[in-house]
């Protein structure tokens, strides 16, 4: 059975950033297990190869994490004009990108690390709903949060297609 890590990252204090978190929550609902504390950054070993490792920003020592999952999901919010549907789902390749500030990683320049240290490249998607509210605040905003379930269902299709793969061997 593959292993899956979904990454949900972003900035719960300011408002749409946060995203991410209320999808895995929501996710970890839907697979019938209890939601810890709402407030803080969920992460979770679901189990049967599942594992939600929250984190406010990306950082090279992903690389590791990335190595041990046969597929992986960043999940974020994105902005108006970035050419992207409103829940944008890609599969993605390493490559060293840079990014508008010097603390922050792109998804696939972690996965270039992954090659680069470990010589192993795991399926890799992004996941990405659009985020209209960025202002100091813990609340989504009513467009961000009509996303959150569909965001769901796409996480939800990738686990069963790879349930009924699992199924099949």
């Amino acid at each position: 059975m593959a292993s899956f890590l979904l990454i949900p990252y972003g900035n719960p204090s300011r408002r749409d950033d946060g995203v991410a978190f209320h999808i895995a929550r929501r996710l970890v609902e839907r697979l019938g297990l209890e939601v810890r504390d709402p407030e803080e950054v969920p992460s979770y070993d679901v189990g049967d190869g599942l594992t939600i490792m929250g984190l406010h920003q990306l950082a090279p020592e992903l690389a590791q994490d990335l190595a041990e999952a046969d597929v992986v999901v960043f999940i974020d919010a994105h902005v108006p004009g970035a050419g992207w549907y409103d829940v944008h789902w890609e599969a993605i390749e390493g490559e060293l990108r840079p990014s508008m500030v010097t603390h922050q990683l792109k998804p696939q320049s972690v996965l270039a690390l992954c090659q680069a240290l470990y010589q192993r490249t795991p399926s890799t998607y992004v996941l990405s709903v659009l985020g209209t509210d960025f202002d100091f605040g813990g609340q989504l905003s009513s467009q961000a949060q009509a996303l959150v379930e569909p965001a769901v269902e796409r996480l939800m299709a990738l686990l069963d297609a790879h349930a009924q793969l699992g199924d099949a061997q």
